[in-house]
């Protein structure tokens, strides 16, 4: 399967078929246009229409699916959507969102931003909290430059919780499998005043044994232990009011990721200072993948708080008025073994409180959000327009990072990132068959935004050599927790972005549309590198992109349907941030510096084919070729070398059975899921193993639905049912630090969950 021939077979079978991303629920509010029984519906465009009719490429995963495929966690929707990407480097709690070639990248604003109820959360939400009792999981592919206009020029992941009902009812769900997984959840849905006030509450807890063992301490890694609670109350006081405030916890803790030494340069310092590394190497080989040995006291713990509330008022029968404000409390603690050996070659080791290494360099923040919108139609309903205001304020919280460089005496340091940021938009679609009959089915959308960051970034850096990073001085240690020799960063960075398309509805069933967009990241500080102009600040990146695409939801007769899509694009990215690794005086860092230029294009399929029969078949499919312009670097030559975490293909096929078992007896369905994708590049390195290889997962459910005509639904799973052993992230320092480490995925994973449903 070596880089496997695949782009015109799984193109032409994706549009035959389509993943096994089952219907997203259908939200209470108004539709632009009429949803018949069985349609997807989405928010992509900040309104509420028929997946079929939107003209940009978007994933859904629903409810439905996420309980039958038994996806707990974030990682697993890569597995169901063309273009996207969950790498973890070496922290398997990470989220690290890539769309379309555009991701994290460490110490930058993310390029992929998670959005919880229409708020942007910070570290991109919990690993195996952020699935918790979901109504859908929308990925939205390409620049979100105007609506979604938060730095979101990969692309934009919205988690729309489950609303407020007003039947009452509910579940509890108990869970058992290997490794000791035991979970249960329940939600409760109950309604105070009928259709006036309306409450969901529920809760999720999950804890698991690790999979990886160390061989000198006995601790397991890899494991679980995860809490999510929600509450949501919904009050109508009149017809044309309605306020949903939300409650939003999780928290998620482990031991920390099994991660193992690969690699050791014999001509690096790391191999000079500790000479039996490179032997120690070969040792962690012979005792294979599920077994290391790690020096620092490893743990990942991640916190996450959230106050939703969300006002709409209809102010006439085509006028609509929403403010959306939310607090949200975000918190981190990292302690990794970067090296993953025995030897204190790289840590980052016990701080008290908050603190660790954190891919967006900010482990503890504060923020607050403001938006206010004015949505509606006009002319007849040949006009519908958005227009709105944001404004966005992270305070950071004091942390601490301790990091130790070849056992030598750590280093501390606290960084903050503050932020404020404001931005006003407004989008508008021209239906012109509403003005001309001969335009009949043609409509065209136009939208822009203007974004302003201001940025008042610190640093504060103790280096045992007594010197700042600045100037050389004297720098003395406080308290044994946080140095006095803070350096203070400010800049603004503001521009504008802009979204055209034109779309044109050939048939009922049958779609067409182009578009054209931009977007645009914002610049920062290297906060762990010297304020020096060659390394202290770099400055934003900008994306052009256009995409063309098609989408059909056909009725092929005898009950049968089928629904596809597929789109090309091309995006054009100048001073593209990319992150570099440098020592500087015994302080080990990641600077960030801006490429260039770097073009990324592809295609991206789905289909769906529904069958009477019972049987449903899917396929997705993308291929990104992305590459560097002019990128030379300190480290190397990058310039025409392709982007990391870009698999050139991607390829999903599903399937689920479902039938009625006769005379009360429930609904039997059964269903299969296997993911391919091919090998890319995990970091800008010139590196052994800087290639992940390529891969293939099949996972598999079944059940019964009412079991024997009761209360009761009977689910079994299988992850990883091949027990296929693939790496998810690599630490590439091979040139720099002297080292590799590879992180695997998980091993099969298998067990059985029992659903109660109460009135």
């Amino acid at each position: 399967m070596k880089d496997m021939q695949l782009p015109a077979m799984a193109l032409t079978l994706a549009m035959a078929l389509s993943p096994a991303v089952a219907v997203a629920q259908v939200f209470s509010n108004g539709v632009s246009e009429p949803a018949a029984p069985g349609d997807i519906v989405v928010t992509a465009r900040r309104r509420e229409e028929r997946l079929d009719r939107v003209p940009l490429s978007v994933s859904v995963v629903s409810a439905t699916a996420i309980a039958n495929q038994h996806l707990g966690g974030v990682q697993d929707v890569q597995y169901l959507t063309p273009s996207l990407t969950v790498t973890t480097n070496t922290d398997r709690g990470a989220n690290n969102y890539t769309l379309r070639g555009q991701g994290t990248t460490y110490g930058t604003d993310p390029s992929v931003v998670a959005y919880f109820a229409e708020v942007p959360v910070p570290g991109g939400g919990n690993s195996y909290g952020a699935m918790f009792d979901m109504g859908s999981v929308q990925v939205l592919n390409g620049p979100q430059g105007t609506l979604f206009g938060r730095n979101s020029v990969g692309g934009a992941i919205l988690f729309s919780p489950a609303r407020p009902e007003k039947n009452p009812g509910g579940h509890i769900r108990v869970g058992y499998g290997n490794l000791n997984n035991a979970e249960i959840e329940a939600v409760g849905n109950m309604p105070v005043v009928d259709d006036k006030v309306l409450l969901r509450v529920g809760f999720q807890h999950r804890s698991r044994d690790g999979f990886t063992r160390d061989v000198l301490t006995g601790v397991d890694y890899d494991n679980v232990k995860s809490f999510a609670a929600r509450a949501s109350l919904l009050i109508r006081p009149s017809a044309t009011v309605e306020n949903l405030t939300i409650f939003n916890y999780s928290r998620f803790n482990s031991n920390g990721s099994g991660i193992k030494l690969s690699k050791v340069n014999p001509a690096s310092p790391a191999a000079a200072v500790f000479p039996t590394l490179a032997d120690l190497a070969e040792q962690q080989a012979r005792w294979g993948i599920r077994r290391t040995a790690l020096s620092a006291d490893s743990i990942e713990k991640q916190e996450l708080t959230q106050l939703v509330n969300i006002t709409t008022i209809d102010l006439a029968d085509e006028l609509r008025l929403k403010n959306i404000v939310s607090y949200t409390w975000w918190r981190s603690n990292r302690r990794h073994d970067v090296d993953g050996s025995p030897l204190p070659v790289l840590d980052y080791r016990f701080t008290p409180g908050w603190g660790g290494v954190q891919s967006n360099n900010q482990p503890a923040i504060n923020q607050l959000t403001e938006e206010l919108q004015l949505s509606g139609s006009l002319a007849g309903g040949a006009l519908d327009f958005t227009v709105g205001g944001y404004y966005q304020h992270n305070d950071p919280k004091h942390t601490a990072t301790r990091q130790q460089f070849f056992g030598g005496l750590p280093t501390l340091e606290d960084r903050g990132d503050k932020l404020t940021s404001l931005a006003g938009y407004g989008q508008a679609t021209l239906n012109l068959g509403a003005l001309a009959s001969a335009l009949e089915g043609l409509r065209l959308t136009g939208g822009y935004r203007y974004t302003r960051d201001k940025r008042r970034d610190y640093s504060n850096i103790y280096i045992p050599t007594g010197a700042t990073p600045a100037d050389g001085g004297p720098c003395a240690l406080t308290a044994n927790i946080y140095p006095n020799c803070r350096v203070d960063y400010a800049r603004n960075f503001s521009a504008g972005t802009y979204t055209a398309a034109i779309e044109y509805q050939i048939s009922p069933a049958l779609m067409v549309y182009a578009t054209a967009r931009s977007g645009f990241k914002s610049g920062g500080f290297n906060l762990g590198a010297p304020p020096v102009p060659a390394f202290s600040s770099f400055e934003p990146e900008r994306v052009e992109d256009v995409e063309a695409g098609i989408k059909g939801n056909v009725a092929l007769g005898g009950g049968s349907s089928l629904r596809f899509s597929a789109a090309v694009f091309r995006d054009k990215y100048t001073n593209i941030q990319r992150p570099l690794l440098k020592n500087f005086g015994g302080n080990v860092s990641i600077y960030v510096v801006n490429a260039t230029e770097a073009t990324i294009k592809g295609i991206e399929a789905q289909a769906n084919l529904t069958l009477p029969i019972g049987l449903t078949l899917g396929a997705s499919y993308s291929y990104l070729h992305s590459k560097y312009g002019d990128f030379n670097t300190l480290q190397g030559d990058f310039t025409g070398l392709p982007l990391p975490y870009t698999p050139k293909h991607k390829l999903s096929l599903t399937g689920e059975y479902r039938t009625d078992l006769g005379a009360d007896n429930g609904t039997f369905r059964v269903g299969a899921v296997y993911s391919w994708q091919s090998s890319y590049l995990n970091l800008d390195a010139i590196d052994p193993d800087v290639v992940i290889p390529q891969y293939g997962l099949l996972n598999m459910n079944a059940g019964i639905d009412s079991v024997l005509g009761s209360r009761f639904d009977l689910s079994v799973f299988a992850s990883n049912l091949t027990k296929k052993k693939y790496v998810i992230g690599a630490g590439n320092y091979y040139n720099a630090l002297g080292f590799t480490t590879l992180l695997y995925g998980e091993p099969r994973t298998y067990g059985l969950s029992l659903t109660y449903h109460f009135d």
